[in-house]
């Protein structure tokens, strides 16, 4: 049979010609998984001299759940949930067609994990701002000691669950549940302290179990958490707080992060629109509702109180 005949017979039976990129001891095969797309599965992967292979030479985090590691022919060896926050090296990234790209990872010792979803992944530097709906502790429900409710509110509406703010704060768990509010929300009469974040995540899901305490987070582990999409509640302190009281009675959201700052929603004030000295006139702590806040001064606040929502 000549050439010809050959390519013919090819195309009259719809046979697919597949190949493979070698590197070392590992192979990444020319088709996308399936999973990716319908139309990625016969996308194929340029080989490494063309402009969709590029060394990337970067130490990277996993930071989003729902991604699959493969190897060889696609064959899945992991995934982001069993490597969540876990470091690893990356030291090449391809681009597929459909405009996928996929990150090549080796551990500590050098040893080759497979390639993944660079979305999947981030470095220490990765910026990620959230569209986390601002909620106010004030305004169109007054509540001056509702700030966990209002931070509650706005991590679950990112979300898309429908939260009513009136029934929320008067449904907060109080004293004498456990970990519950100490003082009327509204009134602030018998006031102590705000509920703590194992008693705000259980009551959260009376509208979803998506909710986490990641209480005793580290500061990195928080921006972790924010740079793969997980806004962050957190205990910190308010603006009408007084010099020297060291603790954590207010509640709010970091919604972002970028060159080492987290922007943060805070409730306590009538509008996301309000500035800096609109508050409780502490100006240690009166930022603005929506301020960007560095990370070496959310250490000295943050009070190791944190909830997620994925």
């Amino acid at each position: 049979m000549d050439k010809q005949h050959f390519s013919k017979r090819l195309i009259r039976s719809g046979a697919a010609l597949l190949a493979t990129i070698m590197f070392g001891s590992s192979v990444l095969p020319l088709a996308a998984p399936a999973e990716v797309s319908a139309s990625a599965a016969t996308t194929t992967v340029p080989v490494q001299a063309s402009k969709s292979w590029k060394s990337y030479k970067h130490s990277i985090h996993f930071v989003k759940k729902g991604y699959k590691v493969y190897q060889d022919k696609w064959h899945a060896v992991s995934s982001s949930n069993k490597l969540f926050h876990k470091a690893y090296k990356a030291n090449g990234k391809y681009k597929l067609s459909n405009g996928r790209t996929y990150y090549r990872l080796y551990n500590s010792k050098k040893k080759y994990l497979g390639y993944v979803n660079a979305h999947a992944v981030a470095t220490s530097t990765t910026s990620r701002v959230m569209k986390v709906p601002y909620v106010s502790q004030y305004k169109p429900v007054f509540a001056p000691w509702g700030c966990a409710s209002a931070a509650m509110t706005m991590l679950l509406r990112y979300r898309g669950n429908k939260v009513n703010l009136r029934y929320a704060q008067n449904h907060l768990p109080m004293v004498p549940t456990k970990g519950g509010q100490k003082g009327n929300v509204y009134t602030g009469v018998g006031f102590g302290h705000v509920i703590n974040a194992a008693a705000l995540t259980k009551y959260s899901h009376h509208w979803t179990k998506n909710t986490k305490n990641i209480s005793k987070s580290s500061a990195n582990t928080i921006k972790m958490y924010v740079q793969g999409g997980y806004p962050v509640l957190f205990y910190g302190y308010s603006s009408y707080q007084k010099n020297g009281d060291k603790n954590r009675n207010h509640c709010k959201v970091i919604v972002g992060y970028k060159n080492g700052k987290f922007k943060v929603n805070d409730p306590l004030y009538y509008s996301s629109k309000d500035k800096a000295g609109s508050g409780g006139k502490n100006m240690k702590y009166d930022h603005g509702a929506i301020s960007w806040e560095s990370m070496k001064n959310f250490k000295k606040e943050y009070g190791k109180q944190a909830i997620t929502i994925f």
